[in-house]
């Protein structure tokens, strides 16, 4: 009786071990997966203060102002369009410099001017490049002012962060894979005789890998449950420190993360449960003592 006692105790010690080792490295996972969707959120939203300035001739007129404001707001590569009327600009350059600009000339210096932020597909330096070109036909624009260089840069840097957090995610998930085969392949490996001895006695494969893979199932299950959890957790201690992670990782982009976990839990473990349980199907019972 003591002996089956042990052995009971061993067997979920054994399952507690593997559970709480899938889901650090399901956690593991998930730190990268919310990582990779901050850094693209982050990237949109610099993306979405791309653009240029319109600066509108002197002498336009009302209707020629309408009908340029009406021509940007419409166009398809603007996502953001603001009008400031030269008096604005030229009460803005009296407060810089503190005292009244009209009062010591005859005329306003100044023209309108529309500041335009463009669509994420039209944020780099050539599709600017072309809009600002063609915008300067027009009669009504004084010039169209662009930094295409500052453009290239932020471009050339969110591509070269982008391309390392792929290479960390795919040495991630790799390394995760194996680890987690690793974990749930000992599982299987202590109980390797009671599929020999199920094998004597002439049970089907199907029937012995049965238990293996609904056990692989369920680990996998628990440990995403564990790991969503351990995730939830720290994004709610996050939100409470800096209000700047509701903008840069919302509770909405959560959702696909818990997803990702929740299908590859159980997935991977199933995957490996069936790796392992096969490898010992087909092994001779002098093969059970060797690892």
């Amino acid at each position: 009786m003591k002996r089956k006692k042990t052995a009971r105790i061993s067997t979920f010690g054994s399952r507690i071990t593997s559970i709480i080792s899938v889901a650090l490295v399901l956690t593991i996972v998930g730190i990268l997966a919310m990582t990779l969707d901050a850094s693209s959120r982050v990237g949109q939203d610099i993306r979405s203060n791309i653009g240029f300035v319109v600066k509108v001739n002197r002498d336009a007129t009302d209707v020629d102002v309408n009908r340029l404001d009406k021509q940007l707001r419409t166009a398809a590569y603007v996502s953001e369009c603001v009008y400031t009327s030269a008096d604005s600009i030229l009460a803005q350059e009296s407060r810089l410099i503190g005292e009244r600009i009209d009062s010591l000339l005859d005329e306003n210096p100044f023209g309108a001017e529309f500041d335009v932020k463009v669509r994420e597909q039209w944020a780099n330096s050539d599709s600017i490049n072309m809009i600002a070109g063609r915008l300067e036909f027009n009669p009504v624009v004084d010039e169209v002012v662009c930094q295409t260089s500052v453009v290239d840069d932020i471009n050339s840097a969110l591509g070269r962060f982008t391309l390392v957090l792929a290479a960390i995610a795919v040495a991630l998930l790799a390394i995760s894979f194996v680890l987690i085969n690793n974990t749930v392949s000992l599982a299987v490996y202590s109980r390797r005789f009671i599929i020999h001895t199920m094998k004597l006695v002439g049970a089907t494969g199907a029937f012995i890998r049965r238990p293996f893979l609904l056990a692989g199932l369920a680990t996998g299950a628990v440990s995403s449950v564990i790991a969503i959890g351990m995730l939830a957790g720290a994004r709610a201690y996050l939100g409470t420190l800096d209000v700047v992670f509701d903008q840069v990782l919302p509770w909405a982009g959560m959702w696909w993360v818990a997803l990702l976990l929740a299908v590859a839990g159980p997935l991977i473990c199933l995957a490996a449960s069936a790796v392992a349980t096969n490898r010992y199907l087909r092994a001779d019972y002098d093969d059970m003592f060797m690892k």
